[in-house]
């Protein structure tokens, strides 16, 4: 680890700091002077610090602090890339604020993959749900890092089916590496430290913090050439990370939804603003990026009449066992073992109110 790379880290170390006051830090040390060496002799960190900060700093001088700080975080399986390391993302690196340093637990080589950025409203209607699914799924399948927050609802929906296809994802925490939120997702945040991997700017031991998320959002934007949001309300976080996406440039992909849906309230309204954002499957996303799909489970279902009659009647909207019942005629627990069968397959998804959609 370098001199530099120990400077950010120490720095990090120091919750009070904020970002603009470690960049101005760093700019008063060559990158190979360690800055707890020459610290008491800088006076010009006084124009930077408050007398408390100063003196707080100044009890941790110490080289033992921070070797045994760093010593616990790889214990954990925690990496620690900095602004200075090769492994930092590119993409990350083009933000006007691009994090110090990134606290990683699982595949690196995520970081510089092709990613996208898949966000929402942390309560989905069904159709939301089938939405996110099949871009996720669809996505991941064709070699699309799949970007989240780890929240509930969408995040959470994006990260499971890009798991589902074996495809890859990435875990932005609000909070440090130690104190998964929400807890309800910690099994799913162990899965991810397998082969995928889970990120933040905290320090592992920094606990969520409600202004964190919007900071988090950022790094989504970042990470990803793209950011797409399926599903959304009028006020939903994902919209602050639909901003810093146009912000950095990145292109964004939008899902239009019912017209009357409060769910669907910020789609609909950021598509009214931005039409170019507009996007009704994952095709669009793909051709941004120069990919083509390469899974084409569906088409290479053999279906028989039964289950090709059930798919056609359900193509254009969502219908209930009831209706399809009457549709096909078929009895109870032969239309159960079709309706499942197709199920498995992928084609169709059961929603809560026990209707169906094609996928």
């Amino acid at each position: 680890m370098t001199i530099e790379e120990r400077n950010i880290i120490w720095l990090d170390l120091f919750s009070f700091l904020g970002y603009q006051k470690k960049i101005k830090i760093l700019s008063l040390f060559d990158k190979n002077q360690d800055i707890k060496k020459y610290f008491l002799s800088n006076i010009k960190l006084k124009e930077i610090l408050t007398d408390s900060e100063f003196i707080q700093m100044s009890n941790f001088l110490d080289d033992n602090y921070l070797d045994a700080q760093i010593e616990k975080f790889i214990k954990n399986g925690i990496s620690m890339i900095t602004l200075s390391n090769p492994n930092y993302p590119a993409l990350l690196k083009e933000i006007d604020t691009p994090p110090l340093c990134l606290y990683c637990k699982g595949n690196l080589q995520l970081l510089n993959s092709i990613c996208i950025g898949i966000v929402g409203t942390r309560k989905p209607s069904d159709y939301g749900i089938v939405v996110t699914k099949q871009f996720s799924k669809e996505l991941a399948s064709c070699g699309v890092t799949i970007v989240s927050g780890l929240a509930v609802g969408v995040d959470t929906i994006a990260h499971k089916a890009a798991l589902d296809e074996n495809g890859s994802t990435i875990a932005v925490l609000a909070g440090g590496l130690f104190h998964i939120y929400p807890s309800i997702n910690i099994g799913l945040a162990r899965k991810l430290e397998e082969n995928n991997l889970i990120i933040s700017e905290n320090t592992p031991d920094a606990m969520p913090q409600t202004y964190y998320f919007p900071m988090r959002n950022r790094i989504i934007a970042g990470l990803s050439k793209g950011v797409l949001i399926t599903e959304a309300g009028e006020k939903s976080g994902s919209l602050i990370t639909a901003n810093y996406a146009l912000d950095y440039n990145r292109e964004i992909f939008v899902v239009p939804g019912r017209i009357n849906s409060p769910t669907s309230a910020g789609t609909n309204n950021f598509i009214n603003e931005y039409l170019t954002s507009f996007t009704l499957n994952s095709q669009k996303i793909l051709d941004f990026l120069h990919l083509t799909k390469e899974n084409q489970k569906n088409s290479a279902v053999q279906l028989d009449i039964r289950e090709q009659i059930i798919i056609n009647y359900i193509a254009a909207e969502q219908r209930t066992f009831q209706e399809i019942c009457d549709y096909t005629h078929l009895p109870v627990n032969e239309l159960n073992a079709t309706l499942l069968n197709l199920e498995m397959e992928g084609l169709i998804t059961k929603l809560a109110n026990n209707s169906y959609i094609k996928s």
